[in-house]
C-alpha cells in the first residue's frame, strides 16, 4: 500500500475516533433526565417508580433520600446547582439536573399579589422559583404601578428571578368626569332671613367631611334642605342664577366655561396701540382627577367679573372681579359648596321738597337721605360624576342634546324674516 495512502486512511481513523469521544461526551452533558427545581429551606417529594437507591452530587446544596419504593424525598439546603442519580431494582440508573433556588421569590410573589390586586389585566405567578408579572394594562392609572414596581424589583430583574411581561395600553383611557355646576348670586340678608348660616351646615344624607378653607370663602358638602332653600330664594326672585353649566373632561384634563362676553382694551405696545380683549362674566376653570374608587380631587377657579364704568383711567373703564381658587375632595355624586364670594354696594337717595330744599342751610331741613346697602353673595355648587359611556347618565346627556337640538331645528322653520 503506498504511503500516501496509508497516511490517509490513519487520517480517517483519528477522525472518527474524535469524533466518537465527542459524541460521547456530548451525550453525558445531556445525560440529565430532566431538571428538578426546589426551594431552599423546603422538602418535595419526587415520584419515582422501583427507586433503590440515590446520590446527590453535592450535599451541602440538598439532600436526597428515598422515602419508599416509589417516591424520593428531596430537601433544598441552599441557593445552587447539584446532580441527583437514582438507581432502581432493575439496575437502571438515571440522572436529574437539580436546582435549589432561594425562597426570596415567595415575598416577592405575595408582594406582586398586593399591589395587583387593583391592576386589571396584570397577574402575577411563579414557575421553578421565577415570578413571572405579565398580562395587558387595561388602565392608564395602573401604567405608574406597574413601573414603580418594577423600579422597585430591579435588583431581582437583573438577577432573573423576577421577569416583567406587560403590555402597556396604545391609548390613554382615562375616566370621564362630569362636572355639574351651578353658580348662583343671592342677597347675603335673603340667606339670613331663611335661616342659611354657613357656620352651621352639616352634611347631609351624602356624607363625607366637611372642609374649611382659609381666607373668606368656604367650602362643605351639601346638606340635604340647603338646596331646596337656594331654590325658594330663586322662586322669590331674590337669587338668580349665572350660569349652569354641565362640563364633561377627561380625569386629568381641564374644562373650561365663560358666560359672558371679551371686552376689547387698547394698549400702546411699541409706540402704536394695540387691541386686546379681556374676559368678562363667569369664569370657570376646573381640572378634576378620578381614582378607581369613586374619589374625584377638582381643582376650581371661579371669577366672576363686569365692566365698572364708576372706575375709568384714560376713558378705558374698570371691572370689578370676584375670583377664588380651591381643591375638593369627594365621592363621585357628592356636591361641595362654595360660599363667602360677596360683593357690596352702597346707594345713597335724596328726597327733597322742590325750590326750599335747594336753599343752602335752610334746605337741610326739607331733604330726606335714605342710605342703602346691598351685600350680595355668591354661592357655588359642584359636583363631579364619573360617566360611563354606556351609563344612564351619559345617554341622557345626549338625548337633552338631542331634544336641544330638535327645538332649534323647529324654531327655525317657524322663523319668518317677514315676522
Amino acid at each position: 500500500m503506498p504511503l500516501r495512502l496509508t497516511r490517509f486512511w490513519v487520517r480517517v481513523f483519528f477522525v472518527l475516533v474524535a469524533n466518537l469521544i465527542s459524541l460521547q461526551a456530548l451525550n453525558a452533558a445531556e445525560g440529565y433526565a430532566d431538571t428538578v427545581t426546589i426551594v431552599e429551606g423546603q422538602t418535595t417529594l419526587l415520584p419515582y417508580p422501583n427507586v433503590t437507591r440515590v446520590s446527590i452530587g453535592h450535599p451541602d446544596i440538598a439532600n436526597a433520600q428515598a422515602t419508599g419504593p416509589d417516591e424520593i424525598l428531596l430537601t433544598g439546603l441552599k441557593a445552587g446547582v447539584t446532580d441527583l442519580r437514582v438507581w432502581t431494582a432493575v439496575g437502571k440508573q438515571k440522572r436529574f439536573l437539580l436546582r435549589v433556588v432561594d425562597n426570596s421569590w415567595v415575598q416577592v410573589l405575595e408582594i406582586a399579589n398586593i399591589v395587583l390586586a387593583d391592576v386589571e389585566g396584570v397577574n402575577a405567578r411563579e414557575e421553578n422559583g421565577i415570578v413571572f408579572i405579565e398580562g395587558r394594562i387595561l388602565r392608564q392609572q395602573d401604567v405608574n404601578i406597574i413601573d414603580d414596581m418594577k423600579k422597585k424589583l430591579e435588583k431581582e430583574v437583573k438577577k432573573g428571578s423576577v421577569v416583567f411581561n406587560v403590555v402597556k395600553p396604545a391609548v390613554s383611557l382615562q375616566a370621564m368626569v362630569m362636572l355639574d355646576v351651578q353658580v348662583v348670586e343671592v342677597r347675603r340678608q335673603d340667606l339670613r332671613n331663611i335661616g342659611v348660616q354657613w357656620n352651621s351646615i352639616t352634611t347631609g344624607d351624602d356624607g363625607g367631611p366637611s372642609l374649611h378653607l382659609g381666607g373668606p370663602n368656604t367650602g362643605f358638602t351639601l346638606s340635604s334642605d340647603f338646596g331646596s332653600k337656594i331654590n325658594l330664594l330663586e322662586s322669590k326672585g331674590v337669587a338668580r342664577v349665572l350660569a349652569q353649566p354641565k362640563l364633561v373632561t377627561r380625569s386629568g384634563s381641564k374644562a373650561e366655561f365663560l358666560a359672558g362676553s371679551e371686552v376689547p382694551l387698547p394698549v400702546e405696545q411699541d409706540g402704536t396701540i394695540v387691541v386686546t380683549f379681556k374676559q368678562v362674566g363667569v369664569i370657570l376653570n376646573m381640572l378634576p382627577i378620578a381614582d378607581p374608587d369613586g374619589f374625584i380631587s377638582t381643582k376650581v377657579e371661579i371669577e366672576v367679573s363686569a365692566v365698572d364704568e364708576s372706575i375709568q383711567v384714560l376713558g378705558i373703564p374698570g371691572f370689578s372681579t370676584r375670583r377664588t381658587k380651591m381643591e375638593m375632595n369627594v365621592m363621585s355624586g357628592q356636591t361641595m359648596v362654595i360660599s363667602g364670594i360677596l360683593h357690596s354696594e352702597d346707594s345713597k337717595a335724596v328726597e327733597k321738597m322742590p325750590g326750599l330744599g335747594n336753599i343752602p342751610i335752610i334746605g337741610e331741613l326739607f331733604k330726606s337721605r335714605d342710605f342703602q346697602e346691598k351685600t350680595t353673595e355668591l354661592v357655588v355648587f359642584v359636583t363631579p360624576h364619573l360617566v360611563d359611556p354606556e351609563g344612564k347618565m351619559n345617554n341622557d346627556l345626549m338625548q337633552y342634546g338631542r331634544d336641544l337640538s330638535k327645538t332649534a331645528k323647529d324654531d327655525a322653520k317657524n322663523w319668518n324674516i317677514f315676522d
